[in-house]
């Protein structure tokens, strides 16, 4: 039996490969905005995207929502057995990636391994073999470029937000 696959968006990667994708707004002073698309619901099988390049102002939530459905459909079939019950082989990959404005992926490094060749097959393969839309028309960059992450059987990190500092 095959575990499920939430997909609330939007890959990495994220829901469930990929949760819900946010863009960031453009940060002063910053060349480079990074924001997660957080998962709706912990499954077997997740994942997260980060925006690491410029995003120049342009809402990307609607492109990566379409992203993720179509690294989610390639990447399902792809995802060894030893991942389902009883084994629930556990794993993350991390995957840098730059996606032209015509959709064409290029330049991508495997940032982080799961320790299991499948695995991170599987999570190249579901990029690699996904044929992605043209970036939105508004988007005047050279590239977007993209962290996708694939858990399998694993929690997304939680991110705790930072204590208030002490009055002084």
């Amino acid at each position: 039996m095959k575990t499920r696959l939430s997909m609330a968006c939007a890959m990495f990667f994220a829901a469930s490969i990929f949760g819900s994708a946010h863009t960031p707004a453009p940060s002063a002073g910053s060349g480079s905005d990074a924001v997660a698309a957080k998962p709706a619901q912990e499954k077997a099988r997740e994942g997260d995207v980060e925006i690491l390049s410029d995003t120049q102002g342009v809402d990307f939530s609607g492109w990566l929502k379409r992203w993720h459905a179509l690294t989610e459909k390639t990447w399902k079939p792809l995802i060894p057995e030893q991942v389902n019950p009883p084994a629930l082989k556990k794993g993350a990959v991390m995957i840098r990636l730059k996606v032209l404005p015509s959709g064409r992926v290029v330049d991508m490094k495997l940032e982080g391994r799961s320790g299991d060749v499948g695995l991170d097959r599987a999570a190249w393969g579901a990029i690699t073999g996904s044929s992605y839309l043209a970036l939105p028309d508004e988007f005047h960059g050279p590239y977007l470029e993209l962290r996708a992450y694939f858990l399998y059987n694993m929690k997304p990190p939680q991110k705790t937000p930072l204590a208030d500092p002490p009055n002084l």
